[in-house]
């Protein structure tokens, strides 16, 4: 009996111990940030934490003293700039911590203030009925340009050659049909390499292209009943080098054909 009660006692000792590890490493990993006076003053803490946890399910907790905080936003010369008031005034985002869990969490936080949802959110914070803040627009930086290696002059002649009895390919506006957006529209797209790349694998293209040494046009569903237009991968890639350097068009909305 005793022996019974003992291990009971053992069991609730170690739950509790489990428990009180659990609670102290979540304590140890949580954020905390530090907003000057007068950002607190007006509760804009209040309106962008629980908007990027909402999106993130990440905790970043306010705080009035920069003491034993991982970020802090102010009016400084170090930092990230964020956002600025009416007056061009900066506030920057700058951190302060080294813990790599925490650093994973502020850059998320910074990403997302960043991002189309958190701009709204800096934009939309209203006091007394009236907007406080303008987001900065952000130039990523280090990011090279992929080059194409294609033969640009190639690409242009095979377009022309194959794709502009039904697209316009280059300046030629009254070449192609009605139907099939130009080359310039498709530029546009946001997945316009993709599209590109792999034109020849959807329809109608997948029954009239044939690409050598990989896939031959047509199927027993679908006979080709012209000769298929050859092209080789090489081909492939001018077409992408031409492209990448097509002004593209401006269409106001995306247009979800080919």
């Amino acid at each position: 009996m005793f022996v019974k009660i003992l291990d009971k006692i053992l069991l609730i000792f170690f739950s509790f111990l489990i428990i009180f590890f659990q609670v102290k490493n979540a304590l140890s990993e949580e954020v905390y940030l530090h907003f000057p006076e007068e950002l607190l003053m007006i509760e804009f803490d209040k309106h962008i934490l629980p908007r990027f946890k909402f999106k993130t399910q990440i905790s970043i907790k306010s705080k009035k003293t920069s003491e034993n905080t991982d970020l802090s936003i102010d009016l400084k010369n170090e930092g990230i700039s964020i956002f600025s008031d009416l007056n061009g005034i900066v506030y920057k985002i700058e951190k302060t911590t080294s813990d790599e869990i925490k650093l994973n969490k502020i850059e998320k936080f910074i990403d997302w203030l960043r991002s189309p949802s958190g701009i709204s959110a800096i934009e939309g914070f209203q006091f007394n009925g009236a907007s406080m803040f303008k987001a900065l627009k952000f130039e990523k930086q280090n990011e090279k340009e992929f080059v194409f290696e294609g033969d640009i002059k190639n690409g242009l002649l095979v377009s022309q050659k194959h794709c502009k009895r039904c697209h316009v390919v280059d300046d030629n506006a009254f070449a192609g049909i009605d139907s099939s957006p130009s080359f310039h529209a498709m530029r546009s797209f946001e997945d316009w390499e993709e599209r590109f790349r792999a034109f020849w694998t959807v329809s109608p293209h997948l029954n009239v292209i044939s690409i050598q040494e990989v896939y031959d046009a047509g199927s027993k569903l679908s006979p080709v009943v012209i000769a298929p237009i050859e092209l080789s991968l090489d081909d492939i890639d001018d077409i992408l080098s031409y492209v990448s350097k097509i002004k593209p068009k401006d269409l106001g909305k995306p247009i979800n054909f080919w």
